[in-house]
C-alpha cells in the first residue's frame, strides 16, 4: 500500500513534463490612436470607432481629446503620440477649425498619420522634415466619393478603414508639396536670454514649455527675472515649486515632464497674460 502515493507523485511529474507551455505574450494587433476637438460621445467619433469596430474588430483604439480649435495643442498631442507609441500605429488628428482644410496623410517615425491640412501636422513635420505628404483625394479610398462631396465624419470613415488596410499612403491622391505649417522656436539660449515656446497648458492655466531643465542650470531659487511671453512682458521668480512665491506672484520651475513651467501661485497664467500653446516665451537670465 506505501507503493501507491509514490506512484501517484511519479504520474503527475510525468504528466507536467509533457505539458505545452503557455504563452503569456499579448497577440500583435493594430493600434490606431484619434487625436480630436469632439469628445468621445460626439457622432463622428461614435461613427469612426463604429466603423472601425465593424470592419476591423482586433483593432486597438484609444482616444484623446484635445482643446476645442486649438491646433497648436492638437500638434503637440499628435507629436507626443507619435514618439510614445509602437512603430507600426496608425494615428488620426482631427481638429479642423472650420471643417474646410483638405487632409493628408503620411508616415513618420515608421507610423501612419491622418491629419488636416491646417497647422495640426507642424511638430511631426518639423521633427521629421524629410516626410513626405500627401492629399487624400483619390475617390478609389474614399468608397468611390469625391472628397469634398463627403461630411467630415464620412471622409475620416473612408480615409481611415483605408488607412488600416494598408493601402501605400502615395496611392491616397496627390502629392502635397507644401503642408501647412506654423513657425516652431525650438530652446534656445542666445546671449542672456532662454527662447522657447508654450507647448500646452493645464486646466488651472498653468503652462508648459519646451524649455529643458539643462538651459535653466545655474539660475538660483528665488531670482526674479525678466519674461515676455508673445506681446506681455512681466517678471517671473525661478521656483522649486508654486510656494516658493505668495499667493497671486507669477513663478516658474522644474516640473514633472524636465520642462520649465509657467505658473502664478493660485493663478492663472494662462488667463493673466493670453499665453497658450505656440506662445514664444524669452526669459532673461
Amino acid at each position: 500500500m506505501r507503493k501507491l502515493p509514490v506512484l501517484l507523485l511519479l504520474l503527475l511529474l510525468a504528466q507536467s513534463c509533457t505539458k505545452t507551455e503557455t504563452s503569456y505574450y499579448p497577440v500583435p494587433t493594430k493600434n490606431l490612436v484619434i487625436i480630436s476637438d469632439n469628445t468621445a460621445s460626439s457622432d463622428m467619433i461614435v461613427g469612426i470607432m463604429g466603423a472601425v469596430r465593424s470592419s476591423y474588430p482586433s483593432v486597438h483604439i484609444d482616444f484623446f481629446n484635445s482643446k476645442s480649435f486649438d491646433v497648436y495643442e492638437g500638434s503637440y498631442l499628435l507629436y507626443l503620440t507619435l514618439q510614445n507609441y509602437p512603430a507600426g500605429t496608425y494615428i488620426a488628428g482631427i481638429v479642423e477649425p472650420g471643417a474646410q482644410s483638405k487632409r493628408i496623410i503620411y508616415q513618420a517615425n515608421n507610423e501612419t498619420i491622418l491629419a488636416p491640412d491646417n497647422m495640426l501636422s507642424t511638430r511631426i513635420l518639423d521633427a521629421w522634415p524629410t516626410t513626405t505628404c500627401t492629399f487624400v483625394d483619390n475617390p478609389s479610398v474614399l468608397g468611390g466619393s469625391q472628397a469634398d462631396s463627403l461630411s467630415v465624419t464620412e471622409f475620416y470613415k473612408r480615409a481611415i478603414l483605408s488607412m488600416l488596410s494598408g493601402v501605400q499612403v502615395t496611392s491616397f491622391g496627390s502629392a502635397c508639396s507644401n503642408p501647412e505649417t506654423f513657425m516652431v522656436q525650438h530652446p534656445v539660449i542666445s546671449g542672456d536670454t532662454i527662447k522657447g515656446e508654450i507647448l500646452f497648458t493645464d486646466n488651472f492655466g498653468n503652462c508648459t514649455t519646451n524649455i529643458p531643465r539643462e538651459l535653466t542650470a545655474g539660475i538660483a531659487i528665488g531670482t526674479l527675472m525678466n519674461c515676455r511671453v508673445d506681446t506681455a512682458h512681466l517678471t517671473i521668480t525661478m521656483g522649486l515649486s508654486y510656494s516658493t512665491v505668495g499667493v497671486g506672484e507669477n513663478v516658474c520651475f522644474v516640473n514633472g515632464s524636465q520642462r520649465l513651467q509657467l505658473s502664478v501661485n493660485y493663478g492663472n497664467f494662462s488667463t493673466r497674460y493670453n499665453a497658450s500653446a505656440s506662445s514664444k516665451v524669452f526669459i532673461i537670465k
